[in-house]
């Protein structure tokens, strides 16, 4: 890929490109081509891009944090069983942020010029989550001078993982300082172009500051960061705004249809079906530990995560297990091309009772992609509140998350094919137990242990990136295994090897990075 395409990507007017998922809406199609699009339709596309990078650049480390495993097809070894990362694995994340990067350039540049503020503060908020992506995987990643190339800079030089981590936290502030100015912002507004929140100005407030907290406690472990954490801590939690609550996930739909592959939901067409309704993923299928976890936790969402086999059971299998297991199930949803009873544990309905259209991990091809899930944002908040950074009740932010995950997933029956037309009612009951890392009270001897814990269930699939990175700065789940694979390499891989377009026409500057492995350098927040 050209150096122009990944650092600077002009825009030209075509759209609806066909192609995979990730192209929807493109509004880039040759990069080569300037001219002056409406930012407007760039935010629509830009947007888009991200659920499709969040659903699908980093699918593989759902491996690594053992939501699946391999099955009878997988090829071994590979790189996700052996942690054997190599320059040509992930690089197209690293293609898609800076892609995305360059969009909302574009978007706050426009919008500046424009007096849109609106648009700015989305870009700038935005900007600041694909360089926190750039940086969880990558620490060390040109920031400074990687949107130049209209100054003549085609080589940027790396900037600090830990400077653009405070680079972005301050982008967050500006973000909010504008949404927060009502003047600025009620003198335009995106609408159904804003396809996230359709304009709704306290969402993103909300949003930015979640993505602010996300970031601040990925860097807890960092005694420099200290005073700043503390600092930024008070900001948040003297903004009444606040964060994203229950119900309130960031979530992008910019009109998922079944017309053509390209129109796919992301999330669906990665690790789902294809336009035929063919599975797609077929290397993975449901993992034995995850499931087992589950089980021991009496946690219905097993049933919601994946399917059941021709058996009517959920089986599954170990990373790198050599041969899988040709009974393991595959992702669980309304379609199950295994058992012609769609039903989560192979039940029967009760009379009278119905089940949801749309239900578990992969819902629709029509399904949104999710950005920031309001589960997340409460599971954060619990986090910060536990350690004493923001005030609240920890408790009721930890259920509250449970519930919200419940609720996503529209759960009704449990593994005793117990049945409850409440999602809501079924996460509390779920949430009382006496079990650690279930129940808040019996969770007293290490609550942190639980937030990350449960956050780690709800995060399957939706979120694998930020599951890495809650277990590479705390180690929970403290029980996770690592791949079965007798070639792997490293026990567990710690970051991604820069891309080898880099090493092609980056080369000082890349080199300058010294020698990459998947265990060295760490990311700087790593302990």
């Amino acid at each position: 890929m050209k150096k122009e395409f990944i650092y600077i990507t002009l825009l030209s007017a075509s759209f609806f490109a066909t192609g995979c998922a990730k192209h929807f809406l493109d509004v880039n199609t040759n990069p080569n081509s300037p001219s002056q699009a409406d930012p407007a339709l760039v935010l629509t596309y830009a947007l888009t891009q991200t659920g499709a990078t969040i659903s699908s650049d980093y699918v593989y480390i759902n491996g690594t944090q053992n939501y699946y495993g391999s099955s009878s097809n997988a090829a071994t070894p590979g790189p996700i069983t052996t942690n054997n990362f190599t320059s040509s694995d992930f690089s197209g994340s690293w293609a898609d942020n800076y892609h995305n990067l360059n969009d909302y350039a574009y978007i706050a540049q426009q919008g500046a010029v424009t007096n849109k503020w609106f648009l700015v503060g989305i870009a700038k908020t935005m900007t600041a989550l694909d360089f926190q992506m750039l940086v969880d995987t990558y620490n060390d990643v040109p920031y400074s001078q990687a949107l130049q190339l209209d100054s003549g800079i085609i080589n940027p030089t790396y900037d600090k993982a830990q400077d653009i981590y405070n680079s972005c936290i301050n982008q967050l502030d500006s973000a909010v300082t504008i949404f927060e100015n009502a003047p600025l912002i009620e003198s335009y507004n995106p609408g159904s172009a804003d396809v996230m929140f359709q304009g709704n100005v306290t969402l993103w407030i909300k949003f930015a500051n979640a993505v602010k907290l996300r970031m601040l406690l990925h860097e807890i472990n960092v005694t420099s960061q200290a005073a700043t954490i503390q600092t930024e801590m008070q900001k948040i939690a003297s903004d009444p705004v606040g964060l994203l609550g229950a119900g309130e996930s960031a979530l992008v739909n910019p009109g998922y249809a079944t017309d053509i592959a390209a129109h796919l939901s992301p999330l669906w067409s990665t690790v789902g079906y294809s336009i035929s309704g063919a599975a797609n993923f077929i290397g993975a299928v449901a993992n034995s530990y995850f499931i087992n976890k589950l089980n021991g936790y009496n946690d219905p969402r097993v049933g919601y995560f994946y399917n059941t086999n021709s058996a009517g059971l959920i089986e599954g299998a170990a990373l790198g297990g050599q041969g899988g297991n040709s009974s393991a199930c595959y992702f669980g949803g309304p379609n199950n091309l295994e058992n012609s009873n769609i039903i989560p544990f192979n039940d029967t309905l009760p009379n009278g009772a119905s089940l949801p259209t749309n239900f578990g991990l992969l819902q629709s091809p029509t399904m949104s992609a999710i950005i920031l899930s309001s589960w997340e944002s409460l599971f954060l908040q619990a986090e910060a509140v536990q350690r004493g950074l923001l005030p609240g009740n920890a408790q009721t932010l930890y259920n509250q998350a449970i519930t919200d995950n419940f609720v996503y997933l529209k759960v009704t029956f449990g593994p005793s094919n117990a049945y409850n037309a409440s999602s809501a009612a079924y996460a509390q009951n779920y949430a009382a137990q006496s079990l650690a890392n279930v129940g808040w009270s019996a969770s007293a001897g290490n609550p942190l242990l639980a937030i990350i814990t449960q956050k780690y269930i709800s995060l399957c699939f939706t979120d694998p990136l930020e599951s890495w990175t809650d277990y590479r700065r705390t180690g929970y789940p403290n029980d996770l295994p690592y791949t079965d694979n007798p070639e792997r390499l490293y026990p567990y891989p710690f970051r991604f090897i820069y891309p080898q377009s880099e090493y092609n026409t980056n080369q000082t500057n890349v080199e300058a990075e010294g020698t990459i492995s998947p265990v060295s350098p760490k990311i700087f927040w790593m302990p």
